[in-house]
């Protein structure tokens, strides 16, 4: 089996080297590919790096699957379409260190990096990205394409709609529903619902403007 990891930036270099000090993983791919369609076809960290176009002309559809590492949701979103439109499969990555209910359940393609809590009755719906050292407390639903960064928590029956950024830090407490392509800044504290298309930030927080482009990294 081989994995192609889609993305050359901060997030794919952290995939890369997590997989590669991780026994249960590194084992489990015989070869290693980069996506990246904004650089020519080369090398990147002593792997082959293609663009999509190419990637779909190297490499059959059957014995490799496609690990989206990519932060920003609206591109997770595109990316995704591209790649399962491909025919392509989606690797649902889930680091050995997590602590996870039997009960929770994953779609396609979600990554769970190391030290990550999710309890019961979780359910974190396809394409989701969740960083280290997060909490995601029971009966939470963590919608599609959702970023969730390093030491969020986000607390019981919270429901977290599609294309949701949430920053480091971040707390939500529970009940709460947040609105697709929301941003929840880092650090804030959420104690109330969130509209979609918005941006909060503090604590508590506060909206502060719409998510009009719906862009995080500017």
């Amino acid at each position: 089996m081989k994995l192609a990891i889609y993305g050359t930036g901060g997030s794919g270099r952290e995939l890369y080297e997590i997989i590669m000090i991780t026994r249960e993983w590194d084992e489990k791919w015989e070869e290693f590919v980069f996506i990246d369609d904004t650089k020519p076809d080369g090398e990147f960290l002593s792997c082959r790096m293609v663009t999509f176009a190419s990637f779909c002309q190297l490499y059959p559809t059957e014995g490799i699957e496609v690990a989206i590492a990519v932060g920003e949701p609206a591109a997770r979103k595109t990316i995704y379409e591209r790649v399962t439109g491909a025919g392509y499969e989606l690797a649902t990555i889930i680091h050995p260190t997590c602590a996870l209910s039997p009960s929770a359940v994953f779609g396609r393609g979600v990554i769970v990096k190391d030290s990550v809590s999710i309890s019961a009755g979780a359910v974190i719906k396809d394409n989701a990205y969740i960083n280290g050292i997060s909490m995601i407390g029971h009966d939470v639903e963590i919608g599609e394409h959702c970023q969730i960064s390093s030491h969020a928590v986000i607390a019981g029956n919270t429901k977290v709609g599609p294309g949701v950024y949430i920053g480091i830090s971040a707390c939500v407490r529970d009940h709460i529903e947040i609105g697709e392509n929301a941003i929840i800044s880092m650090g804030a504290v959420v104690m109330k619902n969130v509209r979609p298309n918005r941006v909060v930030m503090g604590n508590p927080a506060r909206e502060i403007a719409e998510n009009k482009d719906r862009q995080v990294f500017k």
